[in-house]
């Protein structure tokens, strides 16, 4: 047997969920039981296994090996007797540490190698389409994509799963946006998947949500170097195995470099969010340029701010792009995203732009 499997020995009916949601998250497979007799078998041969209060004195009776972790449920507190009987690396509160988990269970290898006939395993992904691609780019900086992705997610939230994904290494975080930032739950650092395959519904399960339910990956904030970059070879797994689920997902682009270029041909639309004003356009129709070459479909939303100096006719005839919507200055919206994220009721302008890109879509609002 492969040791590409995760061994998922948990019994609290409350941490569970959590426990084979993460598992399943680092593309490996996964065993889930609780029977010692199962336990012992597998154990040794195991790339990790997740233990709590339940099983851990029987994994106490078993060789000692590395890759153990204890879980226990939030607010804990950890049983840690219990713990260091059965020889835990480690030990994770969850949902809370669930980013911390996922990190320790590390990369990912050759996951389908390691399924077991007769066990609930998680399978490759599904190279096929199911779910609905979106991604949201900017002509020119303060444009407002952020904002207008996380309002096309609140908006396909009303009536599909909704993930909402930070594709710009050098953005704030939408999780700020979203009033998620101290929410646990993975962000971008924590998915080093190497070359596993994910499933999309376990991916979106490790994520934080929003109330009303917008599941969002987004960049992480922190005060000392590190090495993490986000780039396209970490963007374009995860968004395949997004499309392989059932849902929408909406990516907030960045307008250039290579991450935007690795994973724009992977969705099934790109719009394009372009001010009404010169250089922006200039900047648009190169855009257009490049998403005709990877056969990307393309339309635009005319984004005047405050003065502009072109017409959506004109924006249309420079860029040669289909201008479906435009979006006027919403002077409060600003202010009311400063003070306390994006609004749940949103402003109607902004509701209406996102129904006409979900309606041209062909996705229903």
């Amino acid at each position: 047997m492969s040791s590409t499997y995760i061994l998922v020995a948990v019994g609290d009916p409350v941490i569970h969920p959590e426990a084979t949601h993460i598992a399943a998250a680092t593309g490996h497979g996964v065993i889930d039981t609780i029977d010692p007799r199962e336990i012992s078998r597998l154990h040794a041969r195991a790339h990790a296994v997740l233990v709590d209060a339940d099983t851990a004195g029987h994994v106490a009776t078993l060789d000692r090996r590395p890759g153990v972790h204890f879980l226990a449920a939030d607010p804990g507190p950890v049983d840690w007797r219990a713990a260091l009987t059965c020889h835990a690396e480690n030990a994770y509160v969850l949902p809370a540490q669930a980013a911390d988990l996922l990190t320790a269970l590390g990369h990912a290898h050759a996951p389908g190698s390691g399924r077991t006939p007769g066990h609930a395993a998680q399978g490759p992904v599904s190279a096929r389409r199911q779910g609905a691609l979106i991604g949201v780019c900017g002509s020119a900086g303060g444009a407002g994509t952020s904002t207008l992705a996380a309002a096309l997610a609140r908006t396909a939230a009303r009536h599909h799963p909704v993930t909402l994904i930070d594709a710009d290494d050098h953005s704030g975080g939408l999780d700020l946006l979203l009033g998620l930032e101290d929410l646990p739950g993975a962000r971008w650092p924590d998915l080093r998947l190497g070359e596993g395959t994910i499933a999309g519904t376990d991916l979106r399960a490790a994520l934080p949500v929003t109330p009303d339910g917008i599941a969002v990956l987004s960049t992480a904030r922190s005060t000392i170097a590190d090495s993490f970059r986000l780039a396209g070879k970490s963007v374009r797994p995860v968004l395949e195995a997004l499309g392989a689920a059932p849902g929408i997902t909406i990516v907030d682009l960045p307008a250039h470099g290579p991450a935007a270029e690795a994973v724009t041909d992977v969705c099934d639309r790109v719009v394009l969010l372009i001010p009404a004003e010169v250089r922006a356009a200039a900047s648009a129709a190169r855009l257009v340029t490049e998403l005709t070459r990877t056969r990307t479909a393309t339309v635009g939303i005319a984004r005047h701010r405050g003065w502009s100096g072109l017409t959506a006719e004109d924006l249309a005839k420079i860029t040669r792009c289909r201008i479906i919507g435009e979006l006027g200055h919403l002077p409060r919206l600003a202010r009311a995203v400063e003070l306390g994220g994006l609004p749940e009721r949103l402003p109607g302008a902004l509701t209406a732009t996102t129904r006409v890109i979900l309606a041209d879509a062909g996705v229903s609002s």
